[in-house]
């Protein structure tokens, strides 16, 4: 069979254009020459010379505390000088935390509930609505306009001009301010100096001659509360660790009147308080030290303070 073309069209293609064709060449040289280095000058063309990578050295993983190897990407702990750390005392021992919410608000409360502080309030039930449709302190009816709230301390129903204020409630724990009925805000405003320098005093401490039981000895001792609030701490050639929840009675020693009837002054205190395992009660006297005004003011303070804190400790045993 016999195959005819048009006149006019050609069998082959049109060659390329000579620029053309040399791009083509040029390309396939390139692609040529990829895997086998070329020779400049005695050298190889460093771009396509392959680098060997160096080796990292092995370092070995660092030991963790107790001579146990760590795995890789774990931060290794040192163990103190010295050997084996010492196992802190209860005053001391930092006691875990959290963060709960409830329908007051945000608490920051311990773990454990015996690590909580004695003078510290339960949450108080709130008043059902049902049962309040009045404000229990004008008693204003509620309705869409007039809206119910409680209060966070007491628990009881308030319309919005009777529980209107937000006042700071350590003794809950919340984290923010959180609203309280005229009544309570003005105890929970009352119990902020407490929190805000009283229980500062308490923490630094004070100088006491202290005299143990029926003993005729007394021993200066530098007496203070616990960072956990948690224990009395007293040091000197001694060391008592007294805990709070256990202190059964505390009367405050003071002495004169000043001129035109004002307050006394307080100079001591006798504590009563049960040993763990024990059900006959221990008793100290703390005194005052007479050396300097400083101290004696100092010990003033912070026997003010303790008598408040007395007052918190009894209000939480009896809610």
């Amino acid at each position: 069979m016999r195959l005819e073309f048009p006149q006019g069209r050609a069998r082959n293609p049109a060659p390329s254009p000579p620029l053309e064709r040399h791009a083509i060449g040029r390309q396939s040289a390139a692609a040529a020459s990829i895997g086998r280095p070329r020779r400049v000058g005695g050298h190889s063309n460093p771009l396509f010379l392959l680098v060997p990578r160096r080796a990292r050295p092995a370092f070995p993983d660092l030991p963790l505390a107790g001579g146990a190897a760590s795995p890789r990407g774990r931060v290794a702990v040192a163990e103190p000088r010295g050997g084996g750390g010492q196992k802190m005392s209860g005053s001391e021992a930092a006691d875990a935390k959290k963060l709960v919410r409830s329908a007051s608000g945000l608490r920051m409360v311990p773990e454990l509930r015996a690590a909580r502080s004695p003078f510290g309030l339960d949450e108080p039930p709130w008043v059902p609505d049902k049962e309040c449709p009045r404000c229990m302190q004008c008693d204003t009816k509620f309705d869409f306009i007039t809206r119910k709230h409680h209060c966070r301390r007491c628990g009881k129903c308030f319309c919005d001009k009777c529980c209107s204020k937000k006042v700071p409630l350590p003794r809950m724990c919340f984290v923010d301010p959180v609203r309280q009925c005229a009544e309570c805000a003005l105890i929970s405003q009352k119990e902020t100096e407490f929190y805000d320098k009283q229980l500062k005093v308490l923490m630094n401490g004070a100088s006491f001659f202290v005299t143990l039981g029926t003993s005729d000895k007394s021993e200066l001792m530098v007496c203070r509360l616990s960072n956990n609030q948690r224990y009395l701490v007293l040091d000197g050639n001694s060391h008592y660790e007294i805990e709070i929840v256990q202190i059964s009675t505390v009367q405050i020693l003071t002495e004169g009147f000043t001129p035109g009837g004002g307050n006394t002054r307080a100079i001591g205190m006798i504590l009563q308080y049960k040993v763990p395992g024990s059900e006959e009660l221990t008793q100290m006297k703390f005194t005052a030290s007479e050396d300097y005004t400083s101290n004696k003011k100092l010990s003033a303070s912070w026997l003010a303070a303790m008598h408040k804190a007395t007052k918190l400790l009894y209000e939480s045993r009896d809610q």
